[in-house]
């Protein structure tokens, strides 16, 4: 099971996630409007504002977390790519647990079933 968090252009995540909706295995996705500040081109550029959306993908397979990953970097890049496009960052979950039913492990990350 992974948690894939990945923070793209505000102008790039519509892209992205219509992108994202079309792959099997992933059930949901958490768009997180946010400002960030960071370096465009070197550590010595002085911070700059950058209106970015982080999103929340969990998936549970390995291949299905390869295929977002890949997907999200391909979606979320400016044109041939520029300093700002964002990061993808992937973490093994070690637990996951449905609040409505208790359901645990990879099927918590499926919709119950009615």
């Amino acid at each position: 099971m992974y948690e894939i968090k990945a923070y793209v252009r505000e102008v790039m995540a519509e892209h992205v996630v219509d992108a994202l909706a079309r792959v099997k295995g992933v059930t949901s996705i958490a768009v997180v409007p946010l400002s960030e500040f960071g370096h465009l081109v070197g550590d010595e550029s002085p911070l700059e504002k950058v209106k970015m959306v982080k999103l929340e993908v969990n998936v549970a397979t390995d291949d299905v977390a390869g295929e977002v990953v890949e997907l999200i970097v391909r979606t979320g890049r400016t044109q041939d790519g520029h300093p700002g496009d964002g990061k993808v960052l992937v973490s093994r979950l070690v637990r996951a647990v449905r609040i409505e039913d208790g359901e645990t492990g990879e099927s918590a990350l499926e919709p119950a079933s009615s």
